[in-house]
């Protein structure tokens, strides 16, 4: 008898590993803190295994200048493979040292949801299958109150092959860095928009100021930071009527260029992205 019951747990014990063993790894959502940001030091690897690779699978409606404090925008997760059509995913708006900024908003609540409070948000058991060998998850970010700064939208990301275990997926990590817009405070003095050109805006390397006049003439152009601080600071020959200027070292970000011309002083702000 005792045998008997010995044999029957054994085989109990048996189908039970076999059906764990193809049962979906948390295919109702993932612990919290696998986003691979440098604060939570986790993503998708500490299950599924292999190396996160990166990728840009975030997408939002913030300008290039930057959020406005206490403003909600709309955010977009992405991902695709060419033969899976299961995926999963993390977010959480960070510091690089893991402190949250903002707050998500779930607006899909049958397909993401939200753990850790406000931290993290991610997919829910409705939310991992595709169309079409890729996934779309939406949701909104609440920006922060003034003052607080950059972060960055840190992503785990999960692409199953479906095979109900962790074995043979694909994983990654992604990153979107966001600035805080702080340009309210600068006031742009150009008089007219013949006396003042420059462009590209947003601007990545080489910027361009046309001036009215293309005299013979030195002009000195400086560059401030939104704190005030002169970040760049040179006098050009204007025989062409137009200057050009390297800002490929500076930060990514908002600035104020003045231009001084003769008697004249004209100022524009300048996104750097």
């Amino acid at each position: 008898m005792k045998i008997r019951s010995l044999t029957l747990a054994l085989f109990l014990l048996v189908i039970a590993l076999a059906t764990l063993q193809f049962t979906p790894t948390y295919e109702s959502g993932p612990p919290a803190g696998v986003t691979g940001s440098p604060g939570d030091g986790n993503s998708c690897t500490a299950c599924h295994g292999g190396a996160a690779v990166n990728g840009n699978f975030i997408t939002t409606d913030i300008p290039v200048t930057g959020y406005v404090p206490d403003a909600t925008y709309n955010c977009t997760a992405t991902i695709s493979h060419a033969t899976f059509n299961k995926f999963g995913f993390q977010i959480s708006p960070q510091t690089a040292t893991g402190v949250q900024k903002g707050t998500l908003i779930v607006t899909d609540p049958i397909r993401t949801q939200l753990t850790g409070g406000t931290k993290y948000i991610m997919h829910k058991a409705a939310g991992t299958a595709g169309t079409a060998n890729s996934n779309t998850w939406t949701f909104q970010w609440k920006a922060p109150a003034v003052g607080s700064g950059s972060l960055s939208l840190y992503g785990g990301f999960i692409k199953s092959n479906g095979n109900g275990s962790s074995s043979g997926d694909a994983t990654f990590v992604s990153k979107l860095q966001i600035f805080e817009d702080l340009s309210t405070g600068l006031t742009e003095n150009k008089t007219s928009a013949a006396e003042w050109t420059m462009y590209p805006l947003p601007c990545v390397d080489e910027l361009t100021i046309t001036l009215a006049t293309s005299q013979s003439q030195k002009v000195r152009v400086m560059i401030r930071s939104l704190e005030g601080k002169i970040v760049m600071e040179n006098a050009y020959l204007n025989n062409e009527g137009a200057v050009k200027l390297n800002i490929a070292e500076l930060p990514t970000g908002v600035y104020m260029v003045t231009v001084f011309e003769e008697n004249r002083t004209l100022s524009k702000k300048l996104v750097k992205i």
